[in-house]
């Protein structure tokens, strides 16, 4: 991989806190959680935080820690290093202003502070396939030792709601190396931790924190954060401390050792891309590989009954889960083209697709006219790249079946019109395209009828179903004969 940043800020942008809040980082573990914020080191919008743990898998998703406030004690000067805006209107402390540069090491997010003589690193990761957040922080350079306070700043809400504390009282008990906290009774217990710290409970709330991004989009822009746990720390120079927020009792505190396992991983995505693409990987752009580590960031875990160790795909960071048509649009670039269709194998699995899964849990909802026809596409093209017979045996009988449904009709009054080929969908009260929205009972744009878009990826199925009936040698006549119906029918569409 690239020994070279291809994602780095100066002082130029990060001294500047309209410009440094106005990029933002992300950072994941592939069962839906992540942490995310700005390059400020501010939160801008109520998404933000360093552990929005999926407590449903890849849904669910709930924030649990907000921040960590830094305070660098060196050669008797103190250094408030995060960046907090307030109700008020006041920024303070105003940690942006130490800030000699920002950075990506692969995903991993890397803030340098110059304090004094000194140079103090600060790394944000997940380890793969747990809620745990490791922030890091490396004194690179000084002329003599630093002091490291960390100010643990937590919750316990939705990660689209917004926390007003009243007279909220959180558990908060010492254990082995730093604190659990149980936000309410069955709530789920977290910890916070480091190896390298002291560590003393606290329950004091800050009121009024101010979101200016939701400002923006109208809604409510400000809510409360509870200081739970306050760590010290001695930092030689070269050395480090790690905090650790995380779900897990026993998870990890050695951090390099975690930080060595998700570079591993990250390294271990581009040897795949490489050998599917070794023309492309040793000609083209250096920053290539930036965008195989950043697709690896929408794969999420789902389990499932039949496939424990199922795949699905994320519609899009912050706010989205996983939707039925984004998994198959996005599928062949996420999968195909970094060089993994084994994920791509296990995303397309059995059973009718669903619009979108509930981010608190619950059944899925089906409200889609065209997740099931990208799905035609998405098998279509992971043939195309890998030509497994066996795997498009398997499936040929479900898209029998889903081609067949379209055809007899099913919810949502989507059917085939017998007069043309071509596919209806839609009635009063609901949203089956693309164009979704929804406020209360109104459906913004209704659609019903014969869109488009749909009949184009209709015809599609039709044809890919008569290619396949060919390659597998099976009967396709019925295929051909809807298609050539459907295609005809479809110069409707032009004037």
């Amino acid at each position: 991989m690239s020994e070279q940043a291809e994602i780095q800020f100066g002082r130029e942008i990060c001294g500047d806190l309209a410009a440094a809040e106005s990029r933002e980082w992300l950072v994941t573990n592939g069962i839906g959680s992540y942490a995310s914020g700005t390059v400020a080191g501010s939160q801008t919008r109520r998404y933000h935080g360093l552990l929005i743990a999926a407590l449903q898998p890849p849904v669910g998703r709930t924030q649990l820690v907000s921040a960590i406030d830094e305070i660098a004690h060196y050669s008797g000067t103190d250094y408030s290093l995060a960046t907090h805006r307030w109700s008020s209107g006041a920024v303070d402390p105003r940690g942006f202003l130490h800030l000699e540069s920002f950075h990506l090491e692969g995903t991993m997010p890397v803030w340098t502070y110059a304090l004094a003589d000194t140079l103090l690193e600060k790394r944000v990761w997940m380890r793969q396939g747990q809620n745990t957040t490791y922030i890091q922080y490396t004194l690179a350079r000084g002329s003599g030792a630093m002091e490291m306070e960390l100010k643990a700043l937590v919750n316990y809400r939705d990660f689209h709601s917004l926390t007003h504390a009243r007279d909220w009282r959180m558990r908060i008990e010492q254990v082995e190396h730093g604190v659990k906290v149980l936000a309410f009774e069955g709530a789920t217990p977290f910890y916070l931790k480091s190896l390298a710290a002291t560590c003393e409970p606290r329950h004091e709330w800050y009121l009024g924190c101010y979101f200016a991004e939701e400002a923006v989009r109208g809604l409510d822009d400000r809510e409360d954060a509870l200081f739970a746990a306050s760590f010290r720390a001695r930092l030689e120079v070269g050395a480090t401390v790690t905090f650790v927020a995380t779900t897990e009792a026993n998870a990890s505190l050695d951090g390099e050792t975690v930080r060595a396992e998700h570079e591993n991983h990250a390294a271990k995505l581009f040897q795949l891309w490489q050998e599917k693409s070794e023309a492309l990987a040793s000609e083209g752009p250096s920053w290539l590989w930036q965008l195989i580590l950043a697709a690896d960031q929408f794969i999420v875990k789902r389990g499932l009954p039949e496939e424990p160790n199922g795949r699905s795909i994320i519609a899009g960071y912050h706010w989205f889960g996983d939707w039925g048509r984004d998994t198959m649009i996005a599928l062949p670039r996420l999968t195909l083209s970094t060089g993994r269709p084994d994920v791509a194998r296990k995303i397309l699995h059995e059973g009718m697709l669903p619009n979108s899964f509930p981010d608190a849990g619950g059944k899925p909802e089906y409200n889609t006219v065209d997740a099931a026809l990208w799905y035609f596409e998405a098998i279509r093209q992971y043939f195309a790249a890998t030509h497994d017979d066996v795997t498009l045996q398997k499936l040929f009988a479900v898209l029998a079946t889903i081609i067949d449904a379209h055809i007899e009709g099913t919810r949502y009054n989507i059917h085939v019109d017998s007069a043309d080929g071509l596919l209806y969908a839609g009635g009063p009260g609901v949203q089956l395209t693309w164009m979704d929205a929804k406020i209360g009972d109104w459906v913004v744009t209704p659609r019903i009828g014969e869109p488009v878009e749909v009949n184009a990826l209709w015809l599609n199925a039709l044809e890919t179903m008569a290619v396949f009936a060919k390659l597998l040698a099976k009967r396709g006549d019925a295929y051909e004969t809807l298609a050539a119906q459907a295609k005809k029918s479809f110069q409707k569409f032009w004037n």
